[in-house]
């Protein structure tokens, strides 16, 4: 299969592009794909038979104040995305996030739930996921949450790295989330793609912790005590509002017997493990 994939350069992307293996992918990063420009993403998708949009404003504190950019970037992609794939008559896979709800409610969010983003990056995502749909096509909606991966540059991928440099940090112990490495992830994402079941589907890990839950698990695969401040969310001070409870309920894919995702402990071991496996080859 042909397969373009947007944001390649990204955390998630890069993964995608790597579980592709077997496929003919051509990757794009911001400088060959500009998603907020029509034309550029017409061209990103000529002759290829899938298209998966990885690419947006992901900064979630600066999207405060750079407003226009993640509409553009988020809205305007989107759409953009969803208008050239219906020319080109290819399918195509949009990913969103757990932003767009206000985690106000106990239990996790399925597909069903309604959207009521509480910051400035989840109503980008938000206005990007209905803009999207509204053009019409073969279009999958994925929303993500927690990412983390080797090479991510958000502060969950930073983790191993920081715990493992001893550096003192404070974490959130209140947020309930599913912390996702972003090769599950992608993996997920490539199974789904590979169907017609077009729609919405929530894509995470299963379970649930929190951040700090998540570093405990990091520091004892490392050997090393914990050395860090555990505080409820609102100790942090972020400029944007986070959602308390991120959880996803997985309904879609349960319901079309697409459930590949782990439990979040399961890929936190492996990623872990990959990890472990660089280092030692790096010191060879």
């Amino acid at each position: 299969m042909k397969v373009a994939v947007l944001g390649a350069a990204g955390l998630l992307g890069r993964h995608v592009v790597e579980e592709l293996r077997g496929h003919e992918v051509r990757g794009f990063d911001r400088r060959t794909c500009d998603v907020s420009k029509l034309a550029d993403v017409e061209r990103a998708v000529e002759g290829v038979e899938l298209v998966i949009n990885c690419a947006g404003f992901t900064a979630v504190d600066p999207a405060e104040t750079r407003i226009d950019e993640a509409y553009q970037a988020n809205a305007i992609g989107a759409e953009n995305l969803a208008r050239a794939a219906l020319r080109a008559g290819c399918k195509a896979l949009h990913v969103s996030t757990d932003f767009v709800f206000d985690g106000a409610q106990a239990h996790p969010y399925d597909e069903f739930d309604e959207p009521r983003p509480i910051s400035a990056y989840g109503r980008s995502k938000w206005a990007g996921e209905k803009l999207f749909k509204q053009v019409g096509g073969k279009l999958f909606l994925v929303r993500v949450q927690g990412l983390y991966g080797a090479g991510g540059s958000n502060f969950s991928s930073k983790l191993r790295d920081l715990i493992k440099a001893g550096k003192r940090l404070t974490l959130d112990a209140e947020r309930r989330v599913q912390p996702t490495w972003a090769r599950s992830a992608a993996r997920q994402i490539v199974v789904l793609a590979a169907t017609e079941h077009y729609g919405t589907y929530h894509v995470s890990s299963h379970g649930e912790a929190t951040w700090a839950t998540f570093a405990k698990l990091v520091a004892e695969s490392l050997g090393v005590a914990p050395a860090w401040d555990e505080v409820p969310t609102a100790a942090l001070k972020a400029p944007a509002a986070r959602p308390p409870n991120c959880r996803f309920a997985h309904r879609m894919l349960s319901l079309r017997g697409l459930d590949r995702l782990p439990n979040w402990q399961v890929a936190a071991e492996e990623y872990l493990a990959e990890e472990a496996a660089k280092d030692a080859r790096e010191r060879a």
